[in-house]
């Protein structure tokens, strides 16, 4: 069930698309395929912030999933209506970049989200997803005991400090 109620609300960014129907470029039934995009991208967005993408209706989770979908639904299908004026692929590009945008926003505002209507995945996102650990680690340093590679930096020694430090 997408976060919009129905594609003309979907679509609402865009006015100049105009009332889409069987007959339009695109058409109702494509638009709505478009749709289903838009709207499965902010439940990945959900799920990558370790959010569930179900989330109570008319919350301030609802209210940004609904603009995101609404942001990227318009801007896709304006793009996919192509030539309708000079302008039109700015628009649709700036509309699903706006969109976009907003999505990942959702991991720094995660904490407000769950006070606010979403709740945690089962498949949650480790804390640790974001850390220097992970992100600024030497990609080519090998783990596995015995194969020559060192640490950065010797392993802390500790000391009991009640020995007179003879062993």
């Amino acid at each position: 069930m997408a976060y919009n109620a129905d594609l003309a609300t979907a679509t609402s960014m865009a006015p100049q698309l105009g009332t889409l129907s069987s007959t339009t470029t695109p058409t109702s039934t494509q638009a709505t395929v478009i749709w289903g995009f838009a709207y499965n991208e902010v439940r990945a967005a959900f799920l990558r912030s370790g959010l569930s993408d179900t989330v109570t209706s008319s919350s301030r989770a609802d209210e940004l999933a609904q603009q995101a979908e609404m942001l990227l639904t318009s801007g896709l299908i304006l793009l996919a209506k192509g030539s309708i004026g000079s302008q039109a692929q700015t628009t649709a590009e700036a509309l699903i970049v706006k969109g976009r945008e907003l999505l990942f926003t959702f991991w720094d505002m995660r904490d407000v989200l769950l006070g606010n209507g979403a709740s945690v995945s089962l498949q949650r996102t480790s804390a640790f997803a974001r850390s220097s650990w992970t992100q600024d680690s030497d990609p080519t340093f090998d783990y596995t005991p015995g194969t020559g590679d060192r640490p950065y930096f010797p392993p802390p020694v500790f000391e009991d400090p009640t020995s007179d430090g003879d062993l």
